[in-house]
């Protein structure tokens, strides 16, 4: 049979009970997978290593942020599959047989949004973390994040979602993952590790502000970003820690000072790690080392943990856990699974975070946290057109 065209994997996916999608931030990899040749649930780094390594192509899927479980779910608390077929669009190849041909696809109307919750309470809870570190230096940062409950009329229409995506953040890793009546959405900006025969690649992203609303705002925007004191500080402790984390197991190299990384809605303080690693590393050898980096838990980190699960209504499963693809060779590619929402029937529940100093201004990083969402809540309301 002749390769699948975009259009026919996308609706594929909508009408598949199992499908994953995973796309790199250049677009330069690009994976669609249907089916489930074999599943793992809420299974360790070590665990999921050596299962990949028994498979003749890559597997897919993720791990949960912490020990903490979230209730009535498959997904949620950490889940990989090897699928059944999966397609390479970068190199067009196939891995599995097809037993599926693609068909006419049925056209299904987008759901509307019934209502939204928030947390409005979150500032007032957020700010007990800040009188903490205030009365004591020692802790640092703490990154903690709401989450948003959308009611939807039905079901998304995956298809027209995964358009959405390549569209309106063009420039983010793209990591859909599906099982049954769930599935994780991602477009995150950031990369927890790249392992590459050999070589690797991570970054450093903290500090957040606006774009603007042309390029001169946009511009300004970021040389304010790049001059705050709150947000150098919050961005020079997660790279402090990403070195001291792979120092011995790397050669490292990295610029002087963070770069801008632009988003559609947002703008970030960015550096890029990279080098050679030393010996036998793999993907989730370094990805377990990394995780949580102070971008997604604290400082320090035993702290800031427990912090997380003391002033967060709701486990955060997937949400900001490692995700992605891991071949049977050890190299692969690990993000941050944030600006992300989690499906489940009529529900999708969305999550943001941001981090907290010592200085923070609880009421400014509540409307922080709600850009963020943006990404996840325009791909709702495309849905209803």
């Amino acid at each position: 049979m002749s390769f699948p065209t975009e259009k026919q994997l996308r609706d594929r996916f909508d009408r598949s009970e199992h499908a994953v999608y995973f796309a790199t931030a250049d677009k330069r990899t690009r994976y669609y997978g249907f089916g489930v040749r074999e599943e793992k649930f809420g299974a360790d780094f070590q665990d999921v290593a050596a299962w990949a390594r028994e498979q003749r192509y890559p597997v897919f899927g993720g791990f949960s942020f912490d020990e903490q479980s979230v209730a009535d779910s498959a997904l949620m608390n950490g889940y990989f599959v090897l699928p059944e077929v999966l397609y390479d669009i970068t190199d067009q190849y196939l891995w599995g047989r097809e037993t599926d041909p693609f068909g006419a696809p049925t056209p299904i109307a987008g759901p509307a949004i019934t209502s939204q919750t928030d947390e409005q309470d979150w500032p007032d809870r957020v700010q007990t973390a800040v009188d903490d570190m205030q009365k004591n230096s020692n802790h640092q940062k703490v990154v903690l994040g709401r989450q948003r409950q959308v009611r939807l009329t039905g079901k998304l229409n995956l298809a027209t979602l995964l358009a959405d995506l390549a569209t309106q953040q063009p420039n983010s890793y793209h990591f859909v993952l599906k099982r049954g009546d769930e599935a994780f959405v991602s477009a995150t900006p950031e990369r927890l590790a790249k392992v590459n025969r050999g070589q690797f690649e991570t970054a450093g992203v903290a500090g957040t502000i606006r774009r603007g609303t042309d390029e001169a705002e946009d511009a300004r925007l970021a040389t304010e970003l790049l001059q705050d004191p709150k947000n150098l500080q919050e961005h020079a402790y997660v790279v402090e820690t990403i070195v001291s984390r792979l120092q011995d197991v790397a050669t490292l190299t990295l610029p002087d000072g963070p770069q801008i990384m632009k988003n559609p809605q947002v703008q970030h303080l960015y550096t890029p790690i990279a080098g050679q690693l030393n010996g036998d590393n793999t993907v989730l050898a370094l990805a377990e080392r990394l995780h949580p980096t102070p971008a997604l838990g604290g400082k320090p980190v035993d702290w800031a943990m427990a912090t997380i699960q003391t002033i967060e209504q709701h486990p955060r499963g997937l949400f900001a856990g490692p995700i992605g693809v891991v071949k049977p060779d050890g190299d692969g590619e690990m993000i941050v699974g944030i600006r992300s929402m989690w499906l489940k029937q009529r529900t999708a529940t969305l999550f943001a975070g941001a981090g907290i100093l010592a200085d923070s201004d609880v009421q400014a990083e509540f409307e922080e946290t709600g850009l963020k969402m943006t990404p996840m809540m325009n791909l709702l309301k495309e849905q209803d057109k």
